[in-house]
């Protein structure tokens, strides 16, 4: 068993273990509450419950053949009466799907198939007047103390174990019955094949029908909506391949392939509109059982040779008002080479549907319609796909919906001006037709863009775009058939904005022409002073002195222009560089950090001889040289500094401290050799009495501080060596004692 049938297994034993010494009849697959119009203000309510014949306590299930089910009357939520509807007579045969010769093996006979009954419930309700919201609710109750139970055995609910469902009506313009269906609520299918379900709603007025998929409710919890195991949702309600489970608001088609063993609660609610408005709803609650003890493929139809029409999905026939004809051939795939019949229901008044070898293996079914005179709507007609396979016989309902739909209009609004530079922002608005609507932009008879409307509805949609000025033709279309257009103008219209020009400029800088490009070839630019006076061509910046000035200019291009654009210029002073270093007596070899004021940035120069660290920049000192600076203010002027070192000593000389005291008091407190110049090579040595090295280092600047190995030494003499070389070449060999002092 896999880990997802093993799943919903254990998932089956805590629902039982948890309701089973409850006094409901937990024996139910799914119910039907529907009303017809009689006459007057009267009307026939008709609840249909479908009864697992593998419920646990067959006593409770034999009451359901006598039970009279309660329906309430409400006018909005006033209770108005209470209703007990009668079982007709027969109630209580069998429906399961299995083939003739296996009907005695179902559990409805003892046998180990599965086994479903139906009850027909009926009662005729009497209103009192008119309402928007008539309610007509069965709230599980079968009289008797005795409640209509959902099976124990689903598996993506938990809570409420008790059915709850309603029906509505509005008699406020005209009387109205709600749509039937005809196929049973309990479907079986097997696990790990395409499936199709249809409920094969059939409404008696004629009225458009949306479908939708709800939540199941609980009677036990003042009609609260169940609770469902994640991931499962009232609209994905079955666990599924990757395909997922697809649900159709326009005629109820349901098409999934199941992935696993599961009893899964799935409830629909039909909604009817007259003329646009609500005139009422009803509810069907249904089991979906997948099993896998089934070796049979259902038989799949698939539509050719449409004609006439555009195809949405499998099963959707889109044509536009007027159309004089569709036609199309259903050609049935049947991997196991069963015999297939073919039946309807709900075929169009008019139409012609023939069944070539039907209830063989390969029947074709060809439907043809006159619709030129069709109102706009929904026309529904369901085939029912019934093999022999045995025990289990499969079955598919498909509902084949021809809609006919307004022909697609548009609208063009633009949402920018041009400013002459730019193509306007664009909004199309596209209502009626059917999805997918592709919009066609033309100039000349040339397109110049196509648009898809694939994410509105059938209703509306909006694409939004941008084109530049121009007379154009935007033609829409759902098909060869289903076209519309309008023709609109998108204008130059606007003032286009430029940005302020502002120029910094250093003193004794190149005179600098003011150069604006044009927004486009043949854009005029007319200049003027800050007064008005108008100017021969753009100005030009004099730097030999320096001062603000100011202009402004307007662009000009086709019916648009920019307005006044100010120009500003300023002319600065140089900055005032000096380099703080001062030429003085230096060693051979020192490392000389370089420093300089005035301005805000620095660039020392020659780049070959300037170095940096953390210190900053620096340079060592070999030969007499020059040093420059580039200083630069924050405007980017510039001025420049030197410092220059001629006076080059060879600076080669040590002194020799003989005593030190490393107490902390920041005098004497290290011992080092004085050295005066720059080492080419320094080597420094310390010894205690008894040959012991207690310090050495190669570093001219570090001093010993009295301590070894962390602890401080003794008080005393000690001996040093010191093996060094100036850079400029004389070598220093030296040995002494220093004397420690605390």
């Amino acid at each position: 068993m896999s880990m997802k049938k093993a799943s919903y297994f254990i998932l089956f034993l805590l629902l039982t273990a948890g309701v089973r010494n409850q006094v409901f009849a937990t024996h139910l697959f799914g119910a039907d509450l529907y009303y017809s119009y009689i006459g007057g203000d009267r009307y026939r309510v008709v609840l249909t419950l479908y009864g697992d014949c593998g419920a646990a306590d067959p006593d409770v299930f034999a009451q359901l053949y006598s039970a009279q089910p309660q329906v309430i009357l409400y006018n909005n939520n006033t209770l108005v009466n209470r209703n007990y509807l009668s079982p007709l007579p027969g109630t209580g045969i069998e429906v399961s799907p299995v083939c003739p010769k296996e009907i005695l093996n179902t559990l409805c006979n003892g046998g180990t198939l599965p086994g479903i009954k139906q009850f027909v419930y009926a009662d005729t309700v009497t209103l009192s007047g008119t309402s928007h919201k008539w309610r007509f609710v069965f709230n599980g109750e079968l009289a008797g103390g005795f409640q209509a139970g959902r099976s124990l055995s689903m598996t993506n609910v938990t809570g409420g174990t008790v059915m709850q469902l309603e029906a509505t009506l509005d008699n406020t313009e005209s009387s109205n019955s709600s749509p039937f269906f005809s196929t049973i609520p309990t479907p079986f299918f097997c696990v790990n094949i395409l499936q199709q379900y249809n409920q094969g709603a059939i409404d008696p007025n004629g009225d458009s029908l949306v479908f939708s998929l709800v939540a199941g409710v609980d009677a036990n919890s003042a009609g609260g909506a169940l609770n469902y195991y994640p991931p499962f949702t009232p609209t994905s309600p079955l666990a599924t391949s990757a395909t997922g489970f697809s649900f159709s608001a326009v005629n109820g088609q349901m098409t999934f392939t199941p992935n696993v063993l599961q009893h899964a609660l799935v409830v629909n609610r039909v909604s009817e509109y007259k003329g646009g408005n609500l005139v009422g709803t009803s509810e069907r609650e249904m089991t979906f059982i997948v099993r896998d003890n089934c070796d049979g493929i259902p038989p799949t139809p698939k539509i050719n040779a449409l004609t006439g029409a555009t195809l949405t999905g499998s099963n959707i026939i889109n044509i536009c008002k007027g159309e004089p004809m569709v036609t199309f051939d259903v050609n049935i795939e049947n991997p196991d080479g069963d015999s297939t019949l073919i039946t309807t229901s709900a075929l169009p008044g008019n139409s012609i549907f023939n069944i070539d070898n039907n209830n063989t293996p390969s029947p074709v079914a060809h439907f043809s319609w006159h619709t030129d005179t069709l109102a706009v709507g929904n026309y529904s007609f369901y085939m029912t796909l019934k093999n022999n396979h045995c025990p289990l016989y499969n079955t598919q309902t498909v509902a084949y919906t021809i809609r006919v739909v307004d022909y697609p209009t548009i609208t063009v609004t633009p949402l920018t001006l041009t400013e002459c530079i730019h193509p306007a922002a664009v909004r199309f608005d596209l209502a009626y037709g059917f999805l997918p609507r592709t919009v066609q932009v033309q100039q000349g008879g040339v397109t110049v863009k196509t648009l898809i409307d694939s994410t509105g509805s059938d209703l509306a949609g909006t694409i939004f775009d941008s084109l530049p000025a121009g007379n154009y033709t935007a033609i829409v279309s759902c098909d060869a058939i289903c076209t519309g257009s309008v023709s609109f103008v998108i204008k130059d219209s606007g003032s286009f904005s430029l940005p302020n020009i502002s120029e910094s400029l250093c003193l004794g800088d190149a005179e600098k022409l003011i150069a604006v490009l044009p927004v486009k070839p043949g854009a005029v630019i007319k200049w003027f002073e800050t007064n008005g006076t108008p100017l021969a061509g753009p100005p030009t910046i004099n730097t030999s002195s320096t001062g603000d000035y100011a202009w402004y200019f307007i662009e000009y291009y086709n019916s648009c222009n920019s307005g006044k654009v100010s120009v500003n210029a300023t002319v600065h002073n140089l900055p005032e560089g000096e380099v703080i270093n001062k030429s003085t007596a230096i060693c051979y070899g020192d490392k000389i950090y370089l420093e300089a004021t005035g301005g805000t940035a620095y660039t020392w120069l020659p780049e070959d001889l300037i170095k940096r660290d953390t210190g900053g920049f620096f340079a060592v000192v070999l030969l007499p040289s020059t040093y420059y600076v580039k200083v630069t203010d924050e405007y980017g002027c510039a001025d420049t500094a030197s410092v220059t070192y001629s006076d080059i000593q060879q600076c080669c000389n040590f002194s020799y401290p003989n005593a030190f005291t490393p107490n902390n008091d920041g005098s004497n407190d290290g011992f080092r050799i004085v050295t005066y110049g720059n080492m080419l090579h320094y080597s420094l040595t310390i010894f205690n009495r008894w040959g012991q090295k207690v310090f050495y280092t190669a570093d001219p600047h570090k001093a010993w501080d009295g301590n070894f190995a962390g602890q401080p030494c003794e008080l005393g003499a000690y001996y040093y060596f010191l093996d060094a070389q100036c850079l400029t070449g004389p070598k220093e060999f030296h040995k002494g004692d220093i004397t420690l002092i605390r």
